[in-house]
Formats: C-alpha cells, structure tokens, sequence
C-alpha cells in the first residue's frame, strides 16, 4: 500500500505540473472509457448499467489490463446521470433497450416556454423538484445507487495508484436547457425571446454553482471537476448568441472551480475552432481543454500553449475502424507536437463501445513507449 499511495503521489505531481504547463519528463496518459471495458472484461452492458459497484470495477480492470495510465478521467459511470445533465429522457440496455444495446438520449421538448416564467419566479430548484417527478420518473432515485457508491470508487482508483482527475461533471444552463428543450426548439427560443431565456438562465446559476461546489467538496481527493460542453461548441450559434448565452457562464463556473481548489477540466466536444482565442480570457495555467477531434488541437496549441494544457484527441472512428498501427501513429504524433509540455494523451471524448481492444493498447503503449 506504501509503494501505492507514493505512485499516486507521484502521478498527481505529474498531472499538476502538466496542467501547470512544468516542464516534465513525460506526457501522461489519462483515457476516458466506460461502456468500451464491458468488452475486455466480459460483462453484459445491461449488468454494467444496473451495479455501479460492477461499472467501476469493469472500468478499472479494464483500462489497467490494457497498459500503465496515469490517471481516470472519471471514478465511474452511470447513464441515469445523463438525465440530470441535460434534463432529458434516457433509454437504457436491460430496461428500454436490448441487453447489449448501448443506452440513449432523447431528442424531445420536455421543457416549454412557460417552464422559462416557473424558473425565473420560483427559482431552479423548484422547477426541478416538479419536472423530475412529472416528467423523467424521478432520475435522483435511479441515480442514487452511483452517488452512494462513488466515493469506493474514488478509493478503488487510488488503491491502484491512479489519481482521479474529476469527481463528476458540471456545466452551464445552455446545456441543460437545450438537452430539455430540444436543440432546434432552444436556439429558436434564443432568437424568438433572448431576454426570457437569460432570465431563466441567470435565474438557474445559482443552483448549479451550488451543485458544483458541494461536488467538488464531496470528493476532496480528486483532483478536479468536468465543466462539460456539448452543444455548446460555436459551430451551433452566431457569435452573437455564443457571446450572451454560452462564454460568460462558462467564465463563472471556471471561477467556481478554481475557488474550490478543483482543476476546470473543460470537456469540450464539437468544433470550438472559432472561439479558441477567447479562452485564452480564462485564468492562465489552471485548466484542461479536453477535445474530441473536431476541434483542431494543433491549432489550439498555437493559439493556447503557453496558457492552457490540452488533452486529446484520438478520435472515435480511428479507434473503431483504424489499425493498431494507425492509432500508435496518431498518438505518437500528437504526444511529438504537441507534448512533452502541456498536453495529456487521451481519447477524443470517450472510448467509444465499438472501438478495438488492439487499439486501445496501441493508444496507451505510445505514451509510455
């Protein structure tokens, strides 16, 4: 346990001064993956969504047995959480769906206009209490089993010597919005009534920088928090309406963040190209801007490098449908780059279920080779 708990030691070191953008010998590699390790481990999907107990575990034993990481993104997994991120309907293997049928999000209006009047005069917390009951079948109660089991997941993590780099994930209103609304009924709402919407946006801050505070405080060994963007990305707004209804929330919850202690890992999917310049406006040296390979992270290292390490980005189709060869290449380049300051080895986004175990090796073995 001595040898562990100096190897965590040494690993977290590692990850800080990465983020710090230190000078260090190496870059670490820190993969996220969750229902992919039901592959290599030889559990059913639906077994892995019912037990977080046996999702942590197969997480785990899966990411170890394929080479030496340095940390999880994650400590593990549950897709009951994806109803309480973005206010939405999730079908899940076992229970809507076919056993090994990866679980889903639907695309529908579960939030109306009049919800925008409920949040502003009554506040978010109201809004929710009523619209879980009503409307998502009580998603606390379904997620209740993963909240009790994360901190031994936290500690499962640690026990192996491997740091974990956020307790969970928190975002902005836009998100949970647009995941309740629907993506085309929501950016309709920001051109058809702008002021209503940011009232009931400025009016659902509060809530949800409490939920990331008291999240970041629930796990004080890991090491930070996901400030998660998904539909967020430029390439779905005018700069118009990314500049009133998306940056400045972002800017608060970073604040947030770093007032708690936590690194902001800002897990940032889709094309943010346009706007990479504005996060040079966030605190320098602090954060993580994690990218799933559409955004061009060569370009971020040039306009970002010296104020904000990157992660990535080894995308889901080539860890699909590329050669153990290919991947190898691909993250050897990125770690040759854009390394070795500043910059994590990673997954662009998550493992997806349908990549290769061989791949995955390759993708981890560039690191430490």
């Amino acid at each position: 346990m001595g040898d562990m708990t100096g190897l965590l030691e040494q690993r977290r070191r590692l990850l800080r001064d990465t983020v710090a953008l230190r000078q260090t010998q190496r870059v670490p590699v820190v993969p996220l993956a969750n229902a992919f390790t039901v592959k290599v481990v030889g559990v059913s999907l639906k077994d892995f969504c019912a037990d977080p107990v046996l999702a942590y575990e197969t997480i785990i034993q899966g990411l170890t047995s394929l080479g030496e990481i340095d940390a999880t993104q994650q400590p593990g997994y549950s897709p009951w959480l994806l109803q309480l991120l973005w206010n939405s309907r999730v079908k899940v293997p076992g229970v809507d769906l076919p056993d090994d049928t990866l679980w889903q999000v639907e695309e529908l209006e579960l939030i109306t206009p009049e919800d925008y009047d409920t949040i502003i005069d009554g506040g978010y917390g109201a809004f929710l209490e009523r619209f879980y009951a009503e409307t998502l079948g009580d998603p606390l109660v379904k997620v209740g089993p993963y909240m009790e089991s994360a901190p031994a997941a936290v500690a499962a993590w640690e026990a192996k010597g491997l740091p974990v780099l956020a307790s969970g994930v928190v975002t902005i209103p836009f998100e949970a919005l647009c995941g309740g609304r629907s993506l085309r009924a929501f950016v309709l709402d920001l051109i058809r009534m702008p002021d209503r919407v940011q009232a009931a946006m400025d009016a659902m801050m509060p809530a949800m920088i409490e939920g990331a505070r008291g999240m970041l405080r629930a796990f004080p060994t890991a090491m930070g928090v996901w400030v998660g963007g998904w539909r967020t990305a430029s390439q779905f707004l005018s700069p118009t309406l990314w500049e009133r209804f998306v940056f400045p929330y972002y800017t608060t919850m970073v604040d947030v963040v770093l007032e708690e202690g936590g690194i902001p890992v800002l897990h940032f999917d889709a094309n943010w190209n346009r706007d990479l310049e504005r996060l040079r406006e966030l605190p320098a040296k602090k954060c993580i801007l994690s990218t799933d390979g559409a955004t061009n992270i060569r370009r971020a290292k040039e306009l970002l490098g010296d104020r904000m390490c990157l992660m990535g980005d080894t995308p889901a189709p080539l860890l699909t449908l590329g050669t153990p060869d290919e991947v190898y290449d691909y993250a050897s380049a990125l770690i040759r780059d854009l390394g070795p300051t500043g910059f994590i080895l990673s997954s662009g986004c998550d493992i997806p279920y349908s990549a290769q175990i061989e791949n995955v090796r390759a993708l981890i073995a560039a690191a430490n080779d």
